[in-house]
């Protein structure tokens, strides 16, 4: 294919050429001046005369561009962008504090208020269209049409004339005119639409609907995660205007105790409203971009706390007889904390002020419409659905676990080896988009050079790709939308069929494996493929498309930009773009080798002047690759820590031969079955579910460890302290690799300062010097626990004796002085005595602890509090320690540990154990003791508390009476078809306004730990029911596994079934609506939901209670403890593992009766040492010697001790 002059795809007019050498071939990738107000990323590519030092002085009213937060809980680590001279200039409306961003085609990219507030949520770039804004609906004869009035989306002629924004154009038989003008004290802004029939006689009526989109929140906060703020902005109505709906929507929790507050109103009467985004485009927007509910005349009006705040309010109804004026007003309070009923009243005269200010609009002709980017005007593409015989033929006729609609046909399925085929039909019945974060390379252990990417169904073939840091050195950018409604960002292509070109978007089905994606479009111009796959030998990835026609073809590819500006160069005789960091950035001085490659062997690298029809290059972050028509194409993206060569050198052999994508797949298979001892269930018995499940969890477990973030959580880059000592310690322990293990504990004493504290969380690459300040008051236990747990694994008490420093937190270093863990030990003991709850000897609870929604709200808690669940952790971790060290050299330091055991036993019936009930917590206050979280509390209402119950049962710390009786108080109060729940019923909402527990009583959105059902929670309750030997432990397994929930769960919300979920989300529209039909969870009446995905330690932990606690299969040093908690119905399961270096045939035996284990090798019973256990006949060691081949073991069904 002859690329040599290529015909520009969009326009005639001559396009840049980036890879073009000769003079000014380096180009600065900067972002703007960092007094601009900041939203997206706009990266600018510069030619080297534009990049001169006498650049003029930007405009400071240029809108907003990026300034990505390294990490969403620290504002240290919101860095500053460097100057720069080359922001295009769009239009600002101001006034007082409030500034509007407007780009070129009339989009609202920006609302802020005062020096840091984010009023608006997304921030448009000019290859994108805002998701809310202005809509015009006519009804006539049964029907209704639709309209948008302003931004790309629309045929409207735009301009901005003395401090006002203007729109106008005809549509609908509508003359319109729309005005945005703020008023004089920038306190509120109005849209004014003023409508004139131009079809004299004309039938049929009209209405105006406007949206915006909110986040109320810093920007920092807000672009590190849009839902997470969606959660905590609470919509009331209000009633008794005489505007119809009025929304009130309070952020609870971005600057608390400062809660902002918008105000949103029609004037004229709004007779409906909708609160989420999702209300208002729906599912099907995925398919077509439409707002959905636009089609519909009447709406049921629905306040719905989801993840796109959105106030949406649907005027009255209008009939253009005579012309028409519309005014719909949005009110912005800093800071509101009365009644959300009252709101109206903290902005006296709204409905006045709101006329007056659109009053003085000036009136003339708009100037002519905008060009828009194709990104923007090209409809998006998207595949026809498949019949059930060619959605088979995808997985070479291999269905396992075939998921299908109610009607009957197939929409989702796995194969034999794990790849998920899902259909068009399974992805529109999903609120969260189908994805995969990939990873090239076959790490096992921590690495700083690893490259991921994240993938999702719509035509987004990659985001976030990044090598090493993931929030920081980012270089393709983040895909922030659910509904794919911004659709620049990340890599995405575009294809050109009977002369027009078209965006990918849904696909007739999408493939995944664990190191790629597949999707596949049927179309009218015959099937396109395309691939994404990740090598697992070196840092690549590869983009390729195939067609049965030949197609023109266009790849778009957004650069992010953090606080940084990059360099690009062309290399590999014009094939690739070579990106580094600036000097004097905080990538450049942090990795300061730092290498992107983009590159293609056929494809035109240029800047994105062919998105438009004039040709002219906009200096925006896309890049484009542009294909001449053919039938297969490809991108390759590389990077490096260690610099160009290696960058290059990945590309150059991509570009020269290209990725053998099967080989590759096959390849991560065999990365993640060699990580996990290549464990099989044979045969067809409800075990057989392991094998679809266990690849995905473990890819999902690795990501987390080695590249931490997710498909909802893209900003992370940090290990938890408390989630490091769970998730990928406990991954490594289930498949006996004791020196990543050992690794991480190590890791995590070195960042203990030397009175004992440890961050909440910390980075753990080039970036260490950021991490959190506080911490939680558990956290200084979680590195006793990891070090009990290898220790117990290992007997490796030489662990004890190496040096390590403690953390120089006034340097924000690791000192120069080590010492022994040993020494960090006793240091963490110091803390824990000197910081006890007054009066008793229990640890206080601090800043809070595992359930991160009820931290305390009250000062005074964090010293008086005791938490149950921390003082039984404490209790497990110390008791454990004391009994592996005692009869060495450290007799010492495990008598010491031992204290603090017995004074936990001492007082914990006593103090928390109120009427024969453990309570949640008990504050020690002055006046008295009180329990918190316990039937006699009657300041929350709160009776029973999960993980106090279960981690006393784990922890053996309970007695056998309080066994049973707190067992049947979980069955009875807290369990639930989908799993247990936290608590017994939510905490007390009030709008937001906190009395006891921030984020609990904060939350709008009924998602994630508001939920209850936090899924790491459910599973540390089946570890509970291995240490009693409960048989029900592979139903509880099983309940929480997405692959085949759907079959067991009827009242489950379709959601992607190979990745793990952090949560069920019960399916109430709000917090108000959660509290008064909580009890319809229990008989399934309400739906529940997939919360969000794949960054959480409960891949590791649940990958550990299915072999060590279920299968009974725990490798040590020198042997392995055989000790199964099954069913009956589990009789004769059969497993393959690698075992003492070797793969063997494993055959479980449930029988009848409380015999003990017993193990049999070829038929001949071994010897071995019983493993005590707390409350049940304990497993058996057996020697790695006397494994000689295949291994029989035998159980009884009822090992427990416990009297009932």
């Amino acid at each position: 294919m002859d690329l040599t002059s290529p015909a520009p795809p969009c326009s005639e007019t001559p396009w840049r050429d980036l890879t073009a050498t000769g003079e000014g071939a380096v180009r600065p990738l900067v972002p703007p001046d960092p007094d601009l107000p900041r939203g997206r990323p706009d990266l600018v590519l510069v030619t080297a005369d534009t990049a001169a030092t006498d650049h003029p002085e930007p405009d400071r009213g240029t809108p907003a561009v990026n300034s990505s937060p390294v990490h969403p809980s620290t504002t240290s680590a919101v860095l500053e962008a460097p100057s720069s001279p080359v922001t295009p200039v769009d239009a600002e409306l101001s006034s007082g504090p409030t500034r509007i961003a407007l780009t070129a085609t009339g989009d609202v990219r920006s609302i802020r208020h005062g020096g840091s507030t984010l009023v608006s949520q997304y921030s448009p770039s000019d290859h994108d269209a805002m998701i809310g804004g202005v809509f015009l609906r006519r009804h006539s004869d049964g029907s209704v049409q639709s309209a948008p009035l302003v931004g790309a989306r629309s045929a409207s002629s735009f301009s901005v004339v003395d401090g006002s924004a203007r729109w106008s154009g005809e549509v609908l038989g509508a003359a319109y005119t729309v005005s945005l003008v703020l008023d004089a004290t920038g306190d509120l802004w109005v849209w004014r639409v003023d409508l004139a029939s131009v079809e004299a006689g004309a039938a049929g009526t009209y209405d105006v609907v406007v949206a915006q989109d909110l986040a109320l929140a810093p920007e920092g906060m807000s672009l590190s995660s849009e839902p997470y703020v969606s959660q905590y902005i609470v919509h009331h109505v209000v009633e008794g205007s005489t505007a119809g709906s009025v929304l009130a929507s309070r952020q609870t929790m971005a600057t608390a105790p400062v809660l902002p507050l918008a105000v949103s109103a029609i004037v004229e009467g709004a007779r409906a409203h909708l609160t989420d985004g999702f209300s208002l485009y729906g599912l099907d927007s995925k398919l077509d971009g439409h707002a959905h509910a636009l089609d519909t005349a009447e709406w049921d009006s629905l306040v719905y706390q989801y993840e796109l705040s959105m106030p949406t309010l649907l005027g009255p109804t209008l009939d253009l007889s005579e012309p028409r004026t519309v005014h719909a007003v949005t009110a912005f309070v800093p800071d509101y904390r009365g009644e959300l009923a009252d709101a109206i009243d903290a902005v006296p005269g709204l409905f006045d002020r709101a006329v007056e200010a659109a009053a003085g609009v000036v009136s003339g002709d708009a100037a002519a419409p905008a060009v828009r980017s194709l990104l923007v005007s090209a409809p998006l593409l998207a595949g026809r659905d498949l019949t059930e015989d060619e959605l088979v033929d995808l997985g070479a006729g291999s269905v396992l676990q075939p998921e299908r609609a109610s009607d009957g046909s197939l929409i989702s399925y796995f194969t034999a080896d794990a790849t998920h085929v899902v259909s068009r039909a399974k992805e529109l019945a999903v609120e969260r988009p189908h994805g995969h974060v990939v990873k090239a390379g076959t790490d096992v252990a921590p690495n700083d050079n690893i490259l991921s990417a994240s993938s999702y169904v719509y035509g987004v073939f990659a985001s976030h790709v990044v090598v090493g840091n993931t929030s920081v050195n980012r270089f393709v950018s983040v895909q922030r939308n659910h509904l794919n409604l911004l659709r620049s960002s990340g890599v995405r292509a575009l294809v050109k069929i009977d002369g027009a070109w078209n965006l990918l978007g849904v696909p007739s089905a999408l493939v995944m494996d664990l190191g790629g994606l597949r999707w596949v479009y049927e179309t009218s111009a015959g099937r396109i493929d395309v691939r994404t796959t990740a090598s697992a030998e070196g840092r690549v990835l590869e983009v390729r498309v195939d067609s049965e026609q030949p197609l023109e073809l266009l790849v778009t590819v957004d650069v992010e930009l953090g606080d940084h500006a990059w360099s690009a160069e062309p290399a590999l005789d014009g094939r690739a773009l070579v990106f580094t960091a600036e000097a004097g950035t905080d990538v450049q001085s942090h990795c300061p080798d730092l290498t992107y490659v983009l590159a293609s062997p056929t494809g035109r690298i240029g800047d994105d002047s062919v998105l438009f029809a004039d040709g002219e290059a906009r200096r925006t972050s896309v890049v484009t690759v542009a294909f001449e028509a053919a039938t297969s194409a490809s991108v390759v993206l590389t990077g490096d820590l260690e610099g160009r060569a290696p960058a290059l050198d990945a590309a150059a052999r991509t570009l020269d031969a290209a990725l053998d994508v099967p080989a590759e797949l096959v390849a991560h298979r065999r990365y993640i079955g060699d990580f996990t001892r290549n464990l099989h269930v044979e045969g067809s018995g409800r075990l057989a579910e392991v094998n679809l499940l266990l690849p995905w969890f473990t890819q999902n477990g690795l990501i987390h460890f080695l590249v931490p973030h997710g498909l909802e959580q893209y900003s992370g880059a940090a290990w938890g302290t408390r989630d490091v000592c769970q998730g990928p310690l406990e991954l490594n322990l289930a498949f006996g690799r004791f020196d990543t293990a050992r690794e991480i504990v190590l890791r995590v004493f070195g960042h203990q300062d030397p009175d004992g504290t440890l961050p909440q969380w910390f980075m753990f690459d080039a970036y260490s010097e950021r991490y959190s300040d506080e911490a939680h008051g558990d956290v200084v236990v979680w590195p006793l626990m990891a070090l009990g747990e290898y220790l117990s694994a290992t007997g490796d008490t030489s662990v004890l004796d190496v040096e390590v420093p403690f953390w120089d937190s006034s340097a924000r270093r690791a000192g120069t002085e080590a010492v022994p863990v040993l020494e960090h030990v006793r240091a963490s003991l110091e803390y824990i005595r000197t910081h006890r709850a007054p009066g008793t000897q229990l640890l206080s609870y601090g800043e809070g602890d595992w359930d991160d929604t009820l931290q305390p709200a009250q000062e005074s808690m964090k010293e008086e509090m005791a938490s149950a669940w921390t003082v039984a952790l404490l209790f497990q971790a110390t008791s454990t320690l004391s009994a592996l060290l005692r009869g060495g050299s450290h007799d010492a330091l495990a008598d010491e540990l031992q204290a603090e055991a017995d004074v936990i036993a001492a007082e914990f019936t006593d103090r928390l154990m109120i009427d024969d009930v453990l309570a949640g917590y008990v504050v020690f206050a002055p006046e008295g003791p009180w329990p918190v979280i316990h039937p006699t509390d009657d300041r929350t209402g709160l009776r029973y508390r999960l993980i106090p119950m279960t981690r006393s049962i784990i922890a053996g710390l309970f007695t056998p009476e309080q066994v049973l009786r707190h067992e049947a108080l979980v069955e009875d109060n807290l369990h639930f078809p989908d799993g247990v729940r936290l608590m017994d019923r939510p905490a007390p909402f009030q709008d937001g306004i906190t009395k006891y527990f921030r984020r609990g009583e904060q939350a709008a959105n009924v998602g994630r730990e508001i939920g209850l059902m936090y899924t790491h929670a459910h599973v540390r309750y089946t570890q509970a029911l291995a240490a009693l030997g409960r048989e029900r432990l592979v139903t509880e397994l099983l309940r929480i596994s997405p692959v085949g929930q759907f079959e067991r769960l009827d009242h489950s919300a379709a959601r992607q079934r190979n990745c793990f979920y952090s949560s069920s989300d019960a399916g109430f529209t709000d917090r108000y609506d959660f509290a008064e039909n909580f009890d319809k969870l229990r008989d399934g009446s309400v739906q529940v939901k997939g919360g969000w995905r794949v960054y959480s330690s409960g891949p590791g932990i649940y990958l550990r209670q299915l072999v060590h606690g279920a299968l009974g299969i725990t490798e040590r040093a020198g042997g392995v403890v055989f000790d199964p908690v099954l069913a009956a119905e589990d009789d004769g399961t059969v497993l393959g593992v690698d075992l003492a270096g070797v793969h063997r045939r494993v055959t479980l035996h449930v029988v009848a009766g409380d015999a003990p284990v017993r193990v049999e090798v070829g038929g001949v019973a071994v010897e071995g040492a019983e493993v005590p256990a707390h409350y049940r006949s304990g497993g058996l060691f057996v020697a790695s010697e006397q494994l000689t081949g295949d291994v029989d073991v035998y159980v009884g069904l009822d090992r427990s001790t416990l009297a009932v």
